[in-house]
């Protein structure tokens, strides 16, 4: 029973990613068609400054997962109350304090940052995107609470259906109001997820939500000091994106921090169907730690397997279509797309590997290593954006950004599996270095000969390479054991009765 509804979330996690994918990229297309890649630029820079009222969260959003698990467990129901209620009330407060500090600085921070012409749109919009901001940590908070007890699949559900709202009321509002009516749109779509997970909880745990004043000393301090590395975690993690697009905005241009924001989205919400399906794990480790703790050692093996070959398959995927993604969606082959989605790519496959240890971490409350792991990230991306950045321009930023991250999961990877005393023989099998080869032959080939087709010079050589790789590719990944257990647990899964 709990393989077949940890499956069942994964499956609908998937759904949601690949619903939210295709959201955005028809958004990014028609944003870029109707408003311009500069102001795409401005919109991904004032999202990144909003960001940095991540501060304000203190680890809750992400901590509240574990918390609701144990007490569900526990079927400690009133202090699951007052738990919710506890952490609502400290994410409106402290959110909406950190918003006001940020709205009064952007007037001082914004104009180094943002080309006069574009500074007074972007001031305007700032204030609307901190609302949307408040209201989204607060419906994280509650929808949070449904990966709790579990039930992961309605949190799905409530994404992919806002996120295809988004898309309405963008292109609703935004030729009317133009990037003040993306905003609203945003504003509406973090409203809709509030309430929704709201009516849902409640319907899984009566009476969850009451008017009583339910504020707990007790269970604050508990989850701030579970909370307060998490906060760590997310203080080092806001700075990631903001740094790295104020050195490309410096270094590059607002042209490039668009392409950038359109490359990042691509890689991430692919990434997102593999990571999303992986950390529905987090309240089972939860789980496991208060009833069977051998039981996560053995999750983690199975989990890096399965993790692996999907890791495998979308990489070599997003590599080869790249040249294609970029025609179809920008219109022309642009140089600096395809670096950043290849460089992203790259880095993102060992990122990818790492996250069965970073949920596994996370549900069994140990963070140090995570800690480690970002703090490394923190201090090697401004420096190695910084001066590369001088010498190369963009692609500098992106390549320090890029070199901090993957030292980042490494860091997480190799300490889990040392802690656990996991070797890598436990996890890769010889099919799996098999495939690893032929997945770099067939990315690599696959890649220049489309890239060659676009330059109308067709490189016969290179295809013939690329068919013979994807060809073992293929045989490799449907001999894949893990490929089979999958496939047979999805099968009994909806052929139930």
């Amino acid at each position: 029973m709990q393989k077949s509804k940890l499956l069942f979330n994964s499956i609908a996690a998937i759904g949601q990613v690949l619903v939210v994918g295709i959201v955005y990229l028809l958004l990014y297309r028609y944003l870029l068609v109707t408003l311009g890649i500069e102001l795409l630029g401005v919109w991904s820079l004032i999202i990144a400054s909003t960001s940095l009222a991540l501060i304000a969260n203190f680890g809750i959003s992400t901590s509240i997962v574990k918390f609701v698990a144990t007490y569900h467990t526990r079927n400690d129901f009133e202090s699951l109350k007052k738990l919710i209620f506890t952490a609502s009330i400290f994410i409106i407060v402290t959110y909406s304090i950190i918003s006001v500090i940020i709205l009064i600085a952007g007037t001082y921070i914004l104009p180094h940052f943002i080309e006069a012409k574009y500074l007074p749109i972007a001031l305007e919009i700032l204030p609307f995107s901190l609302i949307s901001l408040v209201i989204n940590a607060l419906g994280g908070v509650i929808s949070s609470c449904l990966d709790g007890i579990q039930k992961n699949y309605i949190k799905s559900y409530i994404v992919s259906f806002t996120s295809i709202l988004l898309f309405g009321l963008s292109v609703l509002l935004t030729p009317k109001f133009g990037l003040k009516g993306l905003i609203f749109a945003q504003i509406v779509q973090a409203a809709v997820v509030l309430l929704t997970s709201i009516y849902f909880l409640s319907k899984y745990i009566k009476g969850i939500f009451t008017f009583q004043w339910n504020w707990s000393k007790n269970l604050f301090k508990e989850i701030i000091d579970y909370g307060l590395k998490m906060q760590a975690l997310s203080f080092m993690q806001m700075s990631f994106e903001p740094v790295t697009k104020a050195l490309l905005s410096k270094y590059g241009g607002l042209a490039m921090v668009g392409y950038y924001e359109m490359a990042s989205r691509l890689v991430t919400q692919l990434r997102g169907l593999i990571v999303s399906a992986n950390q529905v794990i987090i309240p089972v480790v939860a789980e496991a730690k208060e009833t069977n703790e051998s039981y996560v050692k053995e999750l983690y093996i199975k989990t890096f397997s399965i993790v692996l070959l999907f890791d495998i398959v979308l990489i070599t995927g997003i590599i080869i279509s790249a040249p294609i993604v970029s025609f179809l969606w920008i219109g022309e082959i642009v140089p600096f797309f395809l670096f950043a989605v290849i460089l992203n790519s790259i880095v993102a496959f060992v990122n990818i590997c790492s996250n069965p240890a970073y949920f596994s971490y996370l549900g069994e409350g140990k963070l140090n290593w995570l800690i480690y792991s970002y703090i490394a990230i923190t201090i090697i991306n401004p420096i190695l954006g910084y001066f590369l950045g001088v010498h190369f321009g963009g692609y500098g930023v992106i390549l320090g950004w890029n070199v901090a991250f993957l030292i980042g999961s490494l860091l997480v990877l190799v300490s889990y599996q040392q802690e656990n005393s996991i070797s890598w023989n436990s996890l890769i099998s010889k099919n799996d270095l098999f495939f690893v080869l032929s997945a770099i032959g067939t990315g690599i080939f696959g890649y220049f000969a489309i890239i060659s087709w676009f330059n109308a010079s067709l490189n016969y050589l290179f295809i013939c390479i690329f068919v013979l790789c994807l060809i073992f590719f293929v045989l490799s990944f449907f001999k894949n054991q893990h490929l089979k257990s999958v496939t047979g647990k999805v099968m009994q899964l909806f052929t139930k009765k």
